[in-house]
């Protein structure tokens, strides 16, 4: 069993606990996901299965979609509303809506984002949020992403609804205190939904109960294709030429083929055998086996 699942993970749920109960439902030992979702986020995580998860660390350089709510005047130390409350303004008065917008426009383009304390990024081997736990505040470095929209989707002060499409890396949570403190308050993270991440959609995702509904009938068609994955130029070759690629010989670059990053390579049988790359400007090699 080999390929892609896009699950739609529930709240409460680590990425990790849908990995252990696909592993279970498909009696499939290699399962991985490409790219966490936090325990308190739903939506879209992306499942490969069998070879597929030699694939994982491309799917998880994609940008990510997200529907955020967050409420004004309000902050805890995980800066989301399931951590302990370490301030709040109850007396802040309402924001005009306007200046929601543009706080929300600023964050377009590159966007220097502090790490939280209370996520998984490890620092001398250890993460965050184990410091965090023992109340050890540990020195972080800035990281940039990219923030390719935002959107405001509804605001009823003090809670704001928006859309955000952004590079991998970014931190939702620390988006909505950063939001916050451009509008001189606080501000804390409600709900997080991921609602795309690539070429999935949230509107095609399923859940866990109608994978093991779909499993118990035999029906597989929730598992994608590799080229469902990846949205990629597909090279099909003569057997000879393959048979030689698998050998590690590199070969000449068909001058028909044009394409400036990974490519999906296809022997005769319409099979993809593996990610090629061009090397040295006219050779082609085989980047990742899939077969």
């Amino acid at each position: 069993m080999n390929g892609i699942i896009n699950i739609l993970k529930p709240t409460g749920m680590t990425s990790h606990d849908v990995v252990a109960k696909l592993r279970r439902i498909l009696s499939q030992k290699k399962i991985g996901h490409a790219g966490t979702l936090d325990p308190n986020a739903a939506g879209v995580l992306v499942i490969c299965v069998g070879k597929a998860t030699r694939l994982s660390e491309y799917l998880l350089d994609f940008d990510k979609e997200y529907i955020c709510n967050m409420r004004l005047g309000l902050l805890t130390d995980t800066f989301d509303i399931y951590g302990n409350i370490i301030s709040r303004n109850d007396s802040l008065m309402s924001i005009d809506a306007d200046k929601v917008t543009k706080a929300l426009d600023s964050f377009v383009g590159s966007y220097e984002q502090l790490p939280p304390m209370y996520s998984a990024l490890k620092v001398k081997g250890k993460k965050l949020y184990e410091y965090a736990r023992e109340d050890i505040t540990v020195e972080r470095k800035k990281r940039t992403v990219v923030i390719n929209s935002m959107k405001l989707l509804a605001y009823d002060y003090p809670n704001i609804r928006f859309k955000v499409s952004c590079s991998k890396g970014t931190y939702i949570r620390t988006m909505c205190y950063d939001i916050a403190e451009r509008l001189n308050t606080y501000g804390t993270m409600i709900s997080l939904i991921r609602i795309a991440s690539k070429g999935f959609s949230i509107n095609d995702a399923y859940t866990i109960a109608e994978i093991e509904a779909m499993t118990a009938m035999r029906d597989y068609s929730f598992l994608l294709d590799y080229d469902k994955a990846m949205n990629l130029d597909i090279l099909e070759l003569e057997d000879q030429y393959i048979k030689k690629l698998l050998n590690g010989i590199m070969i000449e670059l068909p001058k028909n083929f044009n394409c400036g990053g990974l490519f999906y390579i296809k022997n005769s049988n319409q099979t993809i055998i593996g990610l090629g790359e061009i090397k040295d400007q006219n050779k082609i090699k085989i980047k990742k086996l899939l077969i």
